[in-house]
């Protein structure tokens, strides 16, 4: 009996054990701080990524959990993912609005988008409960001197040293402040009672050491500088630090050697062996970064950093192939890493895989939708796919993120250009100037964006500073000459263009510019003289063969243009200005099979190009095969909805030929919003309502083209028709004879005869 009980006792612990522990595993407060220990590991350890997930998992089970927001924000911080961050910085705030160290950042967050104001209120309400917070006193310094308060600034920068008089942190931001200011004595003091609170920390020394720099005090910069290395040997900061003040002196070779030092003093350090070729490619410096990032790929080949940066040198080498074997390499170790997959859909964007481009590009802004470098790569895959609308979304979900990134900001700027909206150009531009101050772009959009609103002085403002952005560059004089030239000054445009040519001979913009001047000039012999000096400079220069060919054009010297115009594509197959220009002379000449042989080939390299699109479908519609040009035009118009020539070609074609008599109409409309004062639109549209019965809407358009091309038989014989629907007898028969008249032996004098014999009952 006794066995029995002891193990019925046994048994009943047991079970209670597991009840205990099933409860426990279903309790959802254990849980959800059993994934949130895991996540502060991983964070601590430096593994963000598997630390948000086990952040995230905790938040699934409970939302408000607010510490679990905070560190999910810290860890976006750490991966520098900006918007995600933010968002969870105000979610913990919400949830408890006294956590100080989250407002904080929030403020540092709003001080770096130059938020400014936004930054100064959330500091003051910090300060309100904690009136000795020094932190968030430097920070109210920080934005008072961004919002123009500089005697404000400094006052609470001299506030924050006395709440926490043995910071170094107060006293390196008060000689920050005093330095903006000009009190350089009292900055070097600040700068050295900061390294006196802190004897054991590199950042006074190093900010010491950058003061002396800027101030070219060249020796004591470099013992600063010499000095905390030898209080952190292994930190690589100090390294680079010394390297740019080499930089500074001129001493390229003396950086270099500090940096290849560096790299064999720290030994594994990843932002040590990093720095030699981090240097190359700050410099510009592409073949050494590729020799350098290459030798790093085969002896780190599990730090995906480097992986990924000698993948991108690959990519800009244009050496596809390996860093294609390369990204696919490691997309089988991390197969859900948004910025491979960048890497990888840049590369199929290269390669003219537009498709798998996106598709690529699309995964990866799902796994990393926050990834600003990601949404531009997407937008440029679809505007090579003609998708403007699509890819003009992504640039802007790019700045948003990200507003410093030129890249996007230049390419909704080419955007803006390319459909002649010039006030967006202006607002885009502005935006850039006011991320890259020192952007030659920037100032060049502006000056496009001016010009073409009719203010000249804004845009030659804008031209004059890229003048002083770039003093020995040619391409501000040549701008200005443009200018010169658009102001009707070509004496002024000359000398602007020569003073160009002084700095670059053969700047193409300098002497196409040239050229211009001379035909306007009215010496077309001194334009060819001039282009024959430069091609005897520049032998096997397509653009210069092409720009002689369009002065042979001009003085009707069509053989000598063709010879020109074949060179240039001889020289450069890809040059589309010659190929399409070239087609067009060819068309010219009734060689109608040529001149489709050579828009197709220029529609090979300029896919979403919707011009070349209308000139070949003209050429098709030329030699009677309507059905070719149909669709040619249909392509052109899903490239550019807002194209007015291909919706006029294509409604008149679908009026002749059967088409749908609605949908003719709304091209037409489209192409005389375009084109308000082409006859041609004028007519299409007078014939598309025709065709739909609105007679006396059609009439007054007919009217307009008549009056603006008299002799144009077509124009006249749609108005008899018009006027003969409204039994306007007199009139029709006018202008029905008077088609006749123009050419009694075409067709359309055939179907004028008809509609006259039923006017008058013959």
């Amino acid at each position: 009996m006794r066995r029995k009980s002891n193990l019925a006792l046994l048994l009943s612990v047991s079970l209670l054990l597991g009840v205990f522990a099933a409860g426990c595993s279903r309790d959802p407060n254990v849980r959800k701080q059993k994934f949130f220990d895991q996540g502060n590991r991983d964070f601590d350890r430096g593994k963000y990524p598997e630390a948000l997930i086990s952040y995230r998992r905790a938040l699934q089970i409970d939302s408000r959990f607010v510490e679990a927001h905070y560190k999910l924000a810290q860890c976006y911080l750490k991966q520098r993912s900006w918007a995600p961050a933010f968002q969870e910085l105000n979610r913990t705030v919400d949830l408890q609005p006294d956590n100080w160290p989250a407002q904080l950042e929030i403020a540092r967050m709003f001080l770096s988008a130059r938020r400014y104001q936004d930054a100064k209120d959330r500091a003051l309400l910090i300060l309100h409960s904690n009136p000795k917070d020094a932190e968030a006193q430097i920070l109210l310094s920080d934005a008072d001197f961004a919002l123009g308060s500089p005697k404000d600034a400094l006052e609470e920068a001299k506030e924050a040293t006395e709440m926490a008089p043995d910071h170094a942190a107060g006293y390196l931001h008060l000689a920050l402040i005093q330095t903006r200011t000009g009190a350089l004595t009292e900055a070097e003091t600040s700068l050295k009672k900061a390294q006196s609170c802190d004897p054991s920390s590199i950042a006074p020394l190093l900010a010491l050491g950058r003061f002396y720099h800027q101030q070219k005090r060249w020796t004591d910069a470099e013992k600063q500088y010499q000095a905390a290395i030898a209080l952190a040997p292994k930190n690589p900061i100090p390294r680079a630090a010394l390297a740019g003040l080499y930089l500074s002196q001129g001493q390229e070779s003396l950086a270099e050697k500090t940096l290849m030092d560096a790299k064999q003093q720290l030994g594994d350090d990843p932002a040590g062996y990093r720095l030699l070729g981090d240097y190359y490619l700050a410099r510009g410096e592409n073949a050494k970064a590729l020799t350098e990032f290459a030798a790093l790929s085969a002896q780190y080949k599990n730090d995906l950093s480097v992986q990924k940066a000698y993948a991108q040198l690959l990519i800009l080498n244009r050496r596809f192939d390996e860093a294609g074997k390369l990204t696919d390499d490691l997309l089988k170790k991390t197969p859900q890493d948004a910025e491979v997959l960048i890497l990888k859909g840049q590369i199929q964007l290269q390669q003219r895989k537009i498709d798998e481009s996106i598709q690529t590009l699309q995964q990866a802004r799902t796994n990393a939708p926050d990834n600003a470098f990601g949404h531009y790569e997407l937008g440029l895959a679809y505007k090579e796919k003609g998708d403007t609308q699509q890819a003009e979304s992504e640039w802007r979900e790019a700045v948003r993120l990200r507003p410093e990134l030129a890249e996007a900001w230049l390419a909704l700027g080419a955007s803006a250009t390319q459909r002649g909206d010039w006030r967006t150009l202006e607002e885009v531009s502005n935006q850039l100037k006011k991320y890259s101050p020192n952007s030659i772009e920037a100032y060049l959009d502006h000056a496009t964006a001016r010009v073409n609103q009719g203010d000249a002085l804004g845009a030659e403002a804008d031209l004059v500073h890229v003048q002083q952005l770039a003093p020995n560059s040619p391409l501000p004089y040549a701008k200005l000459g443009e200018l010169r030239l658009a102001q009707r000054r070509p004496g002024d445009a000359e000398t602007l263009f020569r003073q160009a040519l002084t700095h670059n001979p053969d700047f193409p913009e300098a002497v196409r510019g040239m050229v211009q001047v001379l035909l306007i000039k009215n010496k077309p012999a001194d334009a060819l003289t001039f282009l024959r000096d430069q091609i005897t400079r520049n032998p096997n220069s397509s653009g210069l063969y092409q720009l002689q060919a369009e002065v042979f054009l001009r003085t009707k010297q069509a053989d000598q243009a063709l010879s020109s115009l074949t060179r240039a594509v001889d020289l450069d197959n890809k040059n589309v200005g010659a190929l399409a220009l070239l087609a067009q002379l060819q068309a010219a000449r009734g060689q109608p099979d040529q001149a489709i042989t050579n828009y197709q080939r220029a529609i090979a390299v300029a896919p979403t190009d919707a011009g070349l699109y209308v000139a070949l479908g003209s050429v098709y519609e030329s030699i009677g095969n309507w059905q070719q040009a149909e669709t040619t035009y249909q392509k052109a118009l899903t490239i550019q909805p807002d194209n007015a020539l291909a919706a006029n070609n294509l409604a008149y074609l679908l009026l002749e030929h059967g088409g749908s008599p609605n949908a003719a109409l709304s091209l037409a409309e489209t192409a005389r919003k375009g084109l308000p004062k082409l006859p041609n639109s004028a007519d299409t549209l007078g014939w598309a309502y025709y065709n739909n019965g609105a007679y006396s809407v059609a009439a007054p358009l007919f009217e307009d083209a008549v009056k603006n091309v008299p002799n144009n038989q077509t124009y006249r014989y749609h108005l008899g028709l018009t006027y003969k629907k409204l039994n306007d007898s007199s009139r029709a028969k006018v202008e029905l004879e008077k088609a006749i008249a123009l050419n009694p032996t075409s067709p359309l004098a055939d179907h004028a005869r008809r509609a006259l014999s039923e006017l008058t009952g013959g």
